[in-house]
């Protein structure tokens, strides 16, 4: 929209689409510092594009009513549309792409029958939100995550039963084929907490759905989509862009999609609102740059799993939803935001072994959970690593699996196959330093600091670190072993890529009702942010206290979200 376009003008400009289009379309006027801003700009002039916004679509080829619009349909959304549909509510859901988008099958939950009966203890919501708001600075917001986590194990439980005929595996009980059964699993991957020796509090509660060929949740969600449409309120549009959203007054009103095969726009109406759930922005550069400048810098460094592109071929994960939101009067949190950002080491996963960086010199407390790991290698010397262990690396990691950020499985392919994906071995520490090619300098500080860890590992106490005493094994038995973690871009066994960026995590500011604020902080009518686009979750980095939280937030939040819009006044 060009600036100085007022809401009168565009409202004399549509009347002839009727009463129903003439509500009005979101952000008439280019936000400035006058009408508040996105995570500290002033004004649209001197910050980034995105403060303006775009020109006002008139063009609209249909126009049509409902309760409910939903933009976006994975695990948010389709949580969204399911509840809000069994609630009795008309729901249009807007998808950009040919069908819904799944990613992970890892989801926190607990505190229910079935978590329970799968032998996950119960969890105080309290502790684990407080575990959570100390990793994220405080800068959370405390009764989002609360919500969440009280209320996460009766959501994934109805999730679950969206897909007829799912098998639990209980401890002890029938083990199921992989390969042809779907079944859930409990990914208890964590010893609990020891006090004085770990670094992290780290939960338990992680349930996965398991499926043929490794199709991870989609099926599921799939199903609870079905679920949906079976109820007989639901029209699902996909290949549709949601654009902008219509506001009458100061209430958020309906939204303007696109047809991204034909280009034409549809306006929907929705007596109760409108849900975001597009997704981050990871494919968005401006956004990253604003937001996440630390991404952005190195992102030729990343490789970008689970990208999702339209049927034009463009991506998605542009930062659609948190945009509309902005420009309809929405709060966007302040950043810095927060990326899932990985550090993948390679065969070994995320285990407790010597770490050392280009110039030989240990770095890090081992014993780390693999978001610290991505963070800690950035910050290298050309972003590169070296993994160091020693014969026994079997056996040892399967202490780590037990201990705090180990996902190592340890295979008897990856045993049969050491050869091939380490970097070097030798028969002597010498002989596995000289092979790994460095100069003097940097053989000269590797050697003495693999000393210097191995009289640690014998004193039985890491004064250097602090690392836990369980994962501090001597290199001592030869042959030994080095991987060379160098960020290089692009998935590959051989490069040892070590940083995988999934998605943003940061968006919308919000209520522990998922209704979105304004820059006061006070509820912005028939407006809701969920998954992705829901600020006050995670800021900075994701922790990794529980695994699958960020799924399960977005699942649960869904669930909750259309029941709450069902039940509010028109």
């Amino acid at each position: 929209m060009t600036k100085g376009l007022s809401r009168r003008a565009f409202l004399v400009g549509a009347g002839s689409l009727g009463a129903g289009l003439a509500a009005g379309v979101a952000g008439c006027a280019p936000r400035t510092s006058e009408t508040g801003s996105a995570g500290g700009s002033s004004s649209a002039d001197d910050g980034p594009s995105f403060l303006n916004e775009p020109e006002v679509i008139t063009d609209i080829k249909e126009a049509i009513d409902a309760d409910l619009v939903v933009v976006g349909l994975g695990v948010a959304g389709v949580s969204a549309t399911r509840s809000a549909a069994e609630e009795g509510l008309k729901v249009v859901a807007v998808e950009r792409c040919a069908e819904p988008s799944a990613r992970s099958s890892q989801f926190a939950a607990f505190n229910t029958d079935n978590a329970r009966m799968m032998g996950i203890d119960d969890v105080d919501t309290a502790e684990l939100v407080n575990e959570l708001m100390i990793q994220t600075g405080h800068r959370a917001d405390f009764r989002v995550l609360k919500n969440w986590a009280d209320h996460c194990g009766e959501a994934f439980d109805w999730y679950a039963g969206g897909y007829d005929g799912l098998l639990w595996q209980v401890p002890g009980g029938e083990t199921y084929d992989q390969s042809t059964q779907y079944f859930v699993g409990n990914n208890n991957i964590y010893a609990p907490f020891r006090y004085g020796v770990d670094h992290e509090h780290v939960f338990t509660g992680t349930l996965s759905f398991r499926t043929p060929e490794k199709q991870g949740h989609k099926p599921i969600m799939l199903a609870n989509l079905e679920k949906a449409q079976d109820t007989g309120n639901v029209d699902a549009r996909f290949n549709s862009r949601a654009r902008q959203l219509v506001k009458d007054g100061d209430r958020v009103s309906g939204v303007i999609f696109e047809d991204v095969t034909t280009g034409e726009f549809t306006q929907v109406n929705a007596k109760r609102g409108v849900i975001l759930a597009t997704g981050g922005y990871v494919k968005n550069d401006e956004l990253l740059r604003y937001y996440i400048p630390w991404v952005y810098d190195m992102k030729d460094k990343f490789t970008f799993t689970y990208a999702h592109t339209d049927a034009n071929g463009d991506f998605t994960d542009q930062g659609d939803g948190m945009l509309m939101g902005y420009w309809a009067g929405g709060h966007i949190e302040e950043g810095p935001h927060c990326a899932m950002a990985h550090g993948d080491l390679g065969k070994l996963g995320v285990a407790a072994f010597l770490q050392l960086n280009a110039n030989g010199e240990r770095y890090i407390n081992e014993d780390m959970t693999n978001d610290h790991f991505g963070s800690a290698i950035l910050r290298q010397p050309d972003a590169t690593v070296y993994q160091i262990f020693d014969a026994n690396y079997v056996e040892q990691a399967k202490s780590m699996q037990s201990g705090l950020g180990s996902y190592t499985k340890v295979s008897q392919e990856t045993m049969d196959t050491v050869d091939e994906w380490t970097s070097a071995q030798g028969s002597t520490i010498d002989e596995l330093i000289q092979n790994l090619n460095v100069d003097a300098t940097v053989a000269s500080t590797m050697k003495a600091e693999i000393e210097r860890y191995n009289e640690l590992c014998d004193a039985g106490k890491d004064e250097d670190f602090g690392k836990t005493a369980e994962c501090m094994f001597a290199l001592e038995t030869a042959p030994f072993y080095a991987i060379r973690y160098e960020v290089s871009g692009g998935p590959s066994d051989e490069a040892h890529n070590a940083l995988r960026c999934l998605v943003t995590m940061s968006g919308l500011s919000t209520n522990k009702n998922a209704q979105v604020l304004d820059e006061n902080m006070h509820v912005l009518p028939g407006l809701y942010a969920i998954g992705n686009t829901q600020g006050g979750r995670f800021l900075g980095d994701y922790p990794a206290t529980l695994a699958g939280a960020s799924h399960s937030i977005a699942m649960t939040y869904g669930y909750l979200t259309g029941k709450f819009v069902a039940r509010q006044d028109q």
